[in-house]
């Protein structure tokens, strides 16, 4: 490349290197560009130059083990010069719902029937982590049948979540046949909603068994099994996030049991507020749907209206 000489200009494109004794950059908007000349309409200063190695000295490191693996960093990647990297498998998870109640969207409804939802919004959980989820069919309130779902998912999957039939019920088959055939490590946590959840090893599979509610489905997975997920796999995200919101209404808490009330976040006056609406049931879907948040009361905390704490944002 010819030096530039004193006095001299030449065009070159964004992002194109600078020739030899140029030292400055004016850019084209601010310039008359004549046949033979260039008239300067700004005052020239330095800047618009980006140094080789500014994005990244050599020898630092662009990217740990266990990173997640979000658009920038896949961009990031390219800039490095790696077309390839190495990766974690992505786990195949099969989604189980059961009860005999639950029949596909779409079809009549019977007396005692609902529609199963549960198995959509885990499937899609799973699938927000960036990992691959199963879809089973719902399975029917026999040991027999429960016990063939099982089997056929621990030969296919990496983990099993189950929903329905961990709580005391007579019918409530999955804690039943992890306790009596499965290896059962730990049932009941103490968060509200979602207290009966289970795990456990089916056949060497990991199982986590949620709760049929569909709030507390939901709660579990945010709080366990993501979390199971994220340790086993060694990703580093993706995170939830929390944030601090004061509190418009008063939260019922629990005495010994970290409290997830669903709230609406809004941004007021430069201060994160957060309001619950009415209806808390731990089978009311749509106040989930329509929640950005999620509170994290401390067992004993009073969560009354005015104090400011933590919320997971969904």
């Amino acid at each position: 490349m010819v030096p530039l000489q004193p006095g001299h200009a030449v065009r070159i494109m964004t992002g194109a290197p600078m020739p030899p004794g140029a030292d400055a950059i004016l850019p084209i908007e601010r310039c008359d560009v004549g046949e033979d000349e260039v008239t300067l309409n700004a005052t020239v200063r330095t800047g618009f130059v980006r140094k080789q190695g500014e994005n990244l000295q050599k020898g630092s490191v662009g990217l740990t083990a266990g990173a997640y693996l979000t658009p920038a960093k896949v961009g990031l990647c390219a800039t490095m010069g790696h077309p390839d990297v190495p990766v974690v498998k992505r786990l195949n998870v099969a989604v189980i719902p059961t009860g005999d109640e639950l029949r596909p969207a779409g079809e009549p409804l019977r007396h005692g029937e609902v529609y199963e939802s549960n198995s959509h919004g885990l499937v899609g959980l799973v699938r927000a982590m960036g990992h691959e989820a199963t879809h089973h069919p719902a399975v029917e309130d026999t040991l027999d049948g429960l016990r063939a779902a099982l089997d056929a998912a621990a030969t296919s999957s990496d983990m099993i979540v189950t929903s329905g039939g961990v709580s005391m019920g007579e019918w409530d088959l999955v804690r039943r046949l992890m306790e009596e055939e499965g290896d059962l490590r730990y049932w009941r946590v103490k968060i509200r909603p979602g207290s009966p959840p289970l795990f456990g090893l089916w056949k060497g599979t990991p199982l986590f068994g949620l709760p049929g509610n569909p709030v507390s489905s939901h709660v579990v997975f945010r709080l366990l099994v993501a979390d199971a997920i994220r340790a086993w796999t060694g990703a580093q995200g993706p995170r939830e996030t929390t944030v601090r919101a004061r509190l418009l209404d008063s939260v019922k808490s629990t005495k010994d049991c970290l409290t997830l009330r669903r709230v609406t976040v809004t941004l007021e006056d430069g201060e994160m507020v957060a309001r619950q609406p009415r209806h808390q049931g731990s089978g009311n879907l749509e106040s989930l749907a329509s929640a950005d948040a999620l509170t994290l009361l401390p067992p004993g905390a009073s969560g009354e209206a005015g104090e400011t704490i933590d919320v997971l944002l969904l």
